[in-house]
């Protein structure tokens, strides 16, 4: 490298460093815990990011084809550099120099420059899924990106793409007010309905602090996942990304403090708190601990009578790890497999279940007689037999697969089930019920004709899974004992008794 390169290279890292101080001041200080070398590949990606986003987000009024040709020409100038290795712009041969020397790969910044490109003619979202789609490429592709950068021991891809999901929601959820003069709505439209939630009557209502509340314990959901990669991370790394989680969250916390109304005025965390808090990361031995006592990493488990572990599954029901059911379900519930047992006895009558009024998934719904995960390696058969003997105290004897591909996604109070959902008919051996109240607030037998009848009238609410279910079965026929036997070849791959227990935990899956 000639001295004159050299002098440019220098500048173009000195420009990012001041582009993030000023910008992005949780990352600065975060990055200031790593050695100089990897120091400065943060702060290069922050600024290629940060002028990206400032061609998008500083254009006022400029006519959109303005806009997109500017960002055309930025990309084209980044690609360029990229491909030959030089640029005569200083921050952009300080981001190239990083990007080959971290070995970033280039589809990252395809992601992401297709994420800005969105920004210029999408405002809003009409559900989480969609504003995640977004987010893939303007938040968790920085995650992915810093991967290479902070080097971390162990494959932490999902942690590291909830980690920049969250930073980036946390944004939106701080920058409402400003959005809105953007013209953009970031928060998802159905949650808006939901609550009934006007942005723009710029007020911190009942139903907007009620919205964010929602807001924030998704928001910390997404904090947690990540926590699960920091003992991945080297030494220094490990502080700086906890530096910065911990920098992050607390703005949570602080439009909580502000009661919810992010329009009055910037929510912020001190410069002097940050200071401090860089301060208490160099000198802890486990900076991990300093995370564990944020009030973001508490989880909110204690509703779940038991908390065994679920299989989660790919699309096409292979076996992708194993989660505690508590911390998959939630309003982006991974897919995952489960079950669902029509008990009836010799009089054709079916035991039919009102679920407990406090349970957090679907509580007070009328549903069929039990539903629930098989454990990994359980057959299920197995653990149709115990959840029915712990629920409902009765003990069954034959058990049928009947409907052994049915699949669902159900949302019900920002909670989402979704699942590979095998369906089964037992004969039960007895007819005396000893229900458990913690899961149970009612269980009775009924005629199965007269129950599928009014599921199939419209007049019998019962839980979504049930009501897709019933046309279903009444179509095998009348007799529930006569229902003939599903393939055990069309269940999920994960579901097959010869399959192979998933030793997987969720660390290692994608659960997004």
């Amino acid at each position: 490298m000639t001295a004159p390169e050299a002098a440019l290279l220098a500048a173009g890292y000195t420009r990012c460093a001041e582009l993030t101080r000023e910008h992005g001041t949780t990352y600065f200080w975060g990055a200031r815990l790593l050695p100089a070398e990897r120091r400065r590949h943060v702060h290069a990606v922050y600024a290629l990011a940060r002028l990206a986003d400032d061609i998008v987000d500083l254009a006022g009024d400029e006519p959109v084809a303005t806009t997109s040709a500017r960002l055309d020409r930025f990309e084209a100038s980044f690609w360029s550099a990229l491909h030959s290795g030089h640029s005569t712009d200083p921050v952009l041969a300080a981001v190239v120099t990083s990007v080959r020397e971290c070995g970033i790969p280039d589809e990252c910044f395809a992601r992401f420059f297709g994420a800005m490109r969105t920004d210029l003619t999408r405002t809003t979202y009409e559900t989480w899924e969609d504003l995640l789609g977004y987010m893939d490429g303007s938040a968790a592709v920085i995650g992915e990106m810093m991967l290479p950068v902070l080097e971390p021991g162990a494959e932490v891809r999902q942690p590291a793409r909830a980690l920049g999901l969250a930073f980036q929601l946390t944004n939106f959820l701080r920058d409402v007010g400003e959005d809105l003069d953007r013209g953009r709505v970031y928060v998802p439209q159905e949650d808006l309905r939901r609550f009934g939630a006007d942005p723009a009557a710029r007020t911190a209502t009942p139903e907007w602090q009620r919205l964010m509340a929602f807001e924030i314990a998704r928001n910390r959901r997404l904090y947690r996942e990540a926590d699960a990669g920091l003992s991945a991370l080297p030494p220094a790394s490990r502080r700086c990304v906890a530096t910065a989680r911990v920098l992050y969250a607390r703005i949570l916390e602080r439009i909580e403090d502000a009661g919810y109304d992010v329009f009055a005025t910037r929510v912020r965390v001190s410069t002097p708190a940050k200071v401090a808090l860089s301060a208490r990361m160099v000198l802890s031995r486990d900076p991990v601990r300093l995370v564990r006592r944020d009030r973001a990493a508490a989880r909110p488990d204690e509703a779940w009578v038991a908390d065994h572990d679920v299989v989660l599954l790919d699309d096409a029901g292979r076996a992708v790890g194993t989660a505690p059911k508590s911390t998959v379900h939630h309003d982006a519930t991974p897919l995952h497999l489960g079950f669902s047992c029509y008990v009836v006895d010799d009089d054709g009558r079916l035991l039919v279940t009102t679920r407990a009024a406090d349970k957090p998934s679907f509580p007070g719904v009328v549903t069929n007689s039990v539903c629930g995960h098989p454990r990994p390696g359980e057959p299920l058969e197995d653990a149709v037999r115990r959840r029915v003997r712990d629920e409902l105290g009765v003990e069954v004897g034959p058990v049928r697969l009947v409907l052994p591909d049915f699949r669902y996604r159900a949302v019900q109070g920002g909670l989402v089930e979704h699942e590979l959902c095998p369906v089964l008919v037992a004969r039960a051996t007895d007819t005396a019920l000893v229900p458990d109240p913690a899961e149970v607030d009612d269980a009775h037998w009924e005629p199965w004709s007269g129950f599928a009848a009014d599921v199939l009238a419209g007049r019998r609410a019962v839980s979504p899974w049930c009501a897709a279910q019933v046309p279903l079965l009444a179509g095998l026929g009348p007799d529930p004992s006569g229902w003939p036997e599903g393939s055990p070849d069309a269940l999920p791959p994960a579901a097959r008794v010869d399959a192979p227990a998933a030793g997987v935990r969720a660390d290692d899956a994608e659960v997004v």
